[in-house]
């Protein structure tokens, strides 16, 4: 699964393999969640890649209002 390699995706540039798996593995059962690229709302500034589910951030530790979208891919 994703998170168990996720150690291996972990550090600054983690999010994006990451996110990018969780999104393949999604569509490859037929499910559609929401890729998305942006920024953290709160400092430290950091650009960030996640997944959402029917607008749920997925596998997150954040509100959803702790990050904004600049790229989404449905």
């Amino acid at each position: 699964t994703v998170l168990a390699v996720s150690l291996a995706a972990g550090g600054q540039q983690g999010c994006l393999p990451r996110s990018l798996a969780t999104v393949l593995l999604c569509r490859l059962r037929g499910q559609w969640p929401t890729w998305c690229v942006g920024v953290r709302t709160q400092p430290p500034f950091a650009a960030h890649a996640w997944v959402e589910a029917d607008g749920v951030l997925v596998g997150e530790d954040a509100p959803a209002d702790y990050f904004q979208r600049f790229i989404t891919v449905d």
